[in-house]
């Protein structure tokens, strides 16, 4: 079985895993992001994203490893492994919930059961989008990892409609590919007339594409 992001992703909305939020709403303190603008956690508090995206790479690493997902519980991969940090930075203008980790603690593991069963799915979820990540982005072939950027870009524009990374950009941030190959490839790829490129945003992909390049 092949990982494909959109249908796990697609999977992943129809699950009903907000049964928790109007307590974490309760206890919050609400802020909002602007586009690019870093969210700088506080390591006593978990942060949940209810609008908007953010990007999450490694610390002192550039290349972006993936986005937030729905009820993604940010900030807890820091608090359970301090030795580890990432950066996340808004994609689009963003919404967020700060609590602190023991209105975290009481609500998902002292309140209720249905509650810790949610996030259980929601860090299975986010194992499953990173396991994704690693086998889209391991092979040898720049060109298999353009084919799936491709598809992955036109997919979080229909999720997120503010996104406005172009095509390019999207995939050098993503990857270890040069900035001269993947030009050279999304040039060639339009020119076939394979894909619909305006003002630097892929807008569709108008045929199979090429097996190999």
């Amino acid at each position: 079985m092949r990982f494909v992001f959109e249908t796990i992703h697609e999977h992943y909305r129809t699950l009903a895993l907000n049964k928790h939020q109007t307590e974490v709403i309760a206890c919050a303190e609400s802020f909002s992001l602007k586009m690019n603008e870093p969210l700088k956690l506080d390591l006593n508090s978990i942060y949940f994203i209810p609008e908007g995206v953010l990007s999450i790479a490694m610390d002192e690493d550039p290349r972006i490893i993936g986005t937030t997902i729905e009820y993604m519980p940010v900030g807890l991969l820091e608090y359970l492994c301090p030795v580890i940090s990432f950066k996340y930075v808004a994609l689009t203008p963003a919404k967020a919930l700060k609590i602190s980790i023991s209105d975290f603690e009481r609500i998902f593991f002292n309140t209720s059961a249905n509650y810790a069963k949610e996030l259980a799915t929601i860090l299975s979820y986010m194992l499953i989008v990173v396991l994704d990540v690693h086998v889209e982005r391991r092979t040898d072939s720049g060109y298999y990892t353009i084919k799936a950027m491709l598809r992955r870009y036109l997919y979080r524009r229909t999720v997120n409609a503010q996104e406005s990374e172009g095509i390019a950009n999207f995939i050098i941030r993503r990857t270890n590919l040069s900035r001269s190959y993947v030009f050279r490839v999304l040039a060639e790829l339009k020119e076939g007339e394979y894909i619909t490129i305006k003002k630097g945003k892929l807008i569709s992909i108008d045929k199979k594409l090429p097996n190999d390049f």
